[in-house]
């Protein structure tokens, strides 16, 4: 029981952090001068922090994912696979890479049946990153599932991957676009922003632990969307779990700043545990700066 709601606060807080969804349809990068960890290109995925791309299908499309996911991409039509997912490990997992199978399959164990590890071995990133290969079959919903995970740990992060698929054994397209994965460690570095900028964070992180539900929204724009959660949604989920969280401080790895709006990227250290962030953007609102997500709403 006590695990379980370890996990259970594991789960809030990243989705506190991440704002709930990560970018949504796939844009034109040639209408769009925004920085690559903001829009979606098709067939390639930019994750803000660690830094790191992964490539898939350019006709998949994004899809509303899950609330422990980050990412979530898959072939378009009306049955949601084959897919991909990005879904960073709890923020508390302290066990080896040959561990985390069986820590997925408990996890599954709450929704399908069946769940059985068919495949646990040692694996390496292209760069020579140690890394953990597994594959789980199940019954979910009553219909068989299969999904391919890859961990890894690069520096101090965990990186954890997905491909699922409804058709058998992962084959090796879909095992591919886990190997994909190349990181640009080069953007994982703080970066000094603005004072008005930095005034704004910090006012904002303080008012986070305060647990004053009213003065955190108060740094939201009205106009907030990040992909597809408005202002309204996050002042729920304020209300229910602000109280858990003790300290906060924003660190910012990339800025961009676009005159009224800037992009932003990097991480958030909650109750002293980084969790990445993926507000992207912030608006300047009569003189002030608030919070406006990535602007995009997402299909279920």
């Amino acid at each position: 029981m006590k695990k379980s709601i370890i996990v259970s606060v594991i789960v809030v807080l990243m989705l506190l952090a991440w704002g709930f969804f990560a970018p949504s349809h796939a844009q034109d990068p040639a209408k769009e001068e925004k920085p690559t960890f903001y829009r979606l290109t098709p067939g390639v995925y930019v994750n803000g922090w660690p830094r790191f791309t992964v490539t898939y299908p350019k006709d998949w499309v994004e899809r509303r994912h899950d609330p422990q996911e980050a990412f979530h991409v898959s072939a378009p039509g009306p049955v949601p696979f084959p897919s991909f997912v990005y879904a960073p490990p709890p923020l508390l997992y302290s066990e080896t890479l040959d561990k985390w199978a069986d820590f997925v399959a408990s996890s599954f164990k709450n929704i399908a049946q069946d769940v059985t590890v068919i495949s646990n071995k040692p694996s390496q990133l292209r760069d020579g990153t140690p890394a953990r290969e597994n594959e789980l079959y199940m019954l979910l919903n009553g219909a068989p599932f299969n999904t391919m995970g890859l961990v890894a740990k690069k520096g101090d992060v965990l990186v954890n991957m997905a491909v699922r698929s409804r058709s058998g054994r992962i084959g090796e397209d879909l095992k591919a676009i886990l190997y994909s994965i190349e990181f640009q460690l080069d953007k994982d570095k703080p970066v000094k922003v603005r004072p008005d900028v930095q005034e704004f964070l910090d006012k904002y992180s303080n008012d986070i632990v305060s647990h004053d539900v009213a003065k955190v929204m108060a740094h939201y724009s009205d106009k907030y969307l990040n992909s597809g959660v408005r202002k309204g949604e996050m002042e729920k989920t304020f209300r229910q779990w602000i109280g858990l969280w003790m300290s906060h401080k924003v660190t910012i790895t990339e800025f961009v700043p676009a005159g009224d709006r800037a992009y932003l990227t990097g991480f958030v250290i909650i109750n002293q545990v980084p969790i990445q962030i993926i507000y992207t953007s912030i608006n300047k609102e009569n003189g002030e700066w608030k919070w406006y997500g990535n602007q995009r709403d997402v299909s279920p």
